[in-house]
């Protein structure tokens, strides 16, 4: 693939487009979107090896990221970005997304290419994990707080000193094309707990008391379910339904029975009791 310049085609904005990342505030609800020029799925790697936080996905192919507080996903073919107040800053932040692929595209030689894809795991099978005692030893405010992070990849498992050894651990490694691009991939198994080169602390004994759920819980007439736990942890974040939606891979439909549940459940008539509910018995 020889360095050509990327352009546009086919610029277009529209109401009502897809919600901000989950967790950043929406500012007004336009998106944009345009198409390349050329096929973008060999600039992925390089683009996910300099973009802080960004996610690469196999599976569609594409590669999403926030820039400039801007929701962004990128397609091989197209770009849609969210949200703007009208066209015009739509166009202006389009320029600058294109003079950035060009100058990733210009540097790629000098850029070490990250084929690390973005695998979700949800929350309620990280939280398994756990052993739902708040007790920040991970260096985050509770359990959940901890799993919401580890399943965005924003943390490592291992944070949690309470979590036994892996059963199994493995490494992945592309195998490329000349030009660059991942045709197949050779996974081998590894034994980190025996690498001479790492330490591995002493466990920790878990602390001897109450579950901050389970206690919440015998408060109940009916007990709140994992995923009403989920809802009501990002409810207490400030996220509004399509957000949670977004983040829990759920209908907006579905979101709104769990609210609606977990209404009836804590006996409150609208979120901030709810928040205030479980900040009160430490579930958030």
């Amino acid at each position: 693939m020889t360095k050509q310049r990327i352009r546009y085609h086919t610029f277009f904005t529209c109401l009502e487009g897809p919600m901000a990342k989950p967790g950043s505030i929406k500012r007004a609800s336009v998106m944009a979107g345009f198409f390349f020029d050329i096929d973008l799925a060999f600039l992925f790697p390089y683009i996910n090896a300099v973009i802080p936080g960004a996610e690469l996905h196999e599976a569609p192919s594409l590669i999403r990221f926030e820039m400039d507080g801007v929701f962004c996903v990128l397609y091989p073919s197209r770009c849609f970005a969210t949200p703007f107040a009208d066209r015009e800053e739509a166009g202006a932040f389009r320029d600058k997304m294109m003079s950035r692929l060009n100058e990733i595209q210009a540097t790629r030689d000098s850029i070490v290419p990250k084929h690390k894809v973005f695998k979700h795991i949800a929350v309620p099978d990280i939280l398994k994990l756990l052993p739902l005692t708040n007790c920040k030893a991970c260096g985050f405010p509770t359990c959940l707080a901890f799993a919401s992070m580890v399943s965005r990849q924003k943390a490592l498992p291992s944070r949690c000193p309470h979590i036994g050894p892996p059963v199994s651990e493995q490494v992945t490694y592309p195998v490329l094309d000349a030009a660059g691009r991942p045709v197949d991939a050779i996974t081998f198994d590894v034994d980190t707990a025996h690498d001479p080169q790492k330490t591995v602390p002493p466990p920790k004994a878990p602390p001897q008391f109450p579950r901050a759920m389970d206690e919440a819980n015998a408060t109940l007439m009916a007990a709140l379910t994992p995923r009403e736990v989920e809802v009501l942890a990002l409810l207490g974040k400030g996220f509004t339904n399509p957000e949670i939606s977004a983040e829990l891979g759920i209908s907006p439909h579905t979101v709104k029975s769990h609210v609606t549940h977990l209404f009836n459940k804590l006996n409150v008539s609208d979120r901030t009791q709810a928040a205030v509910w479980a900040a009160h018995r430490k579930i958030i």
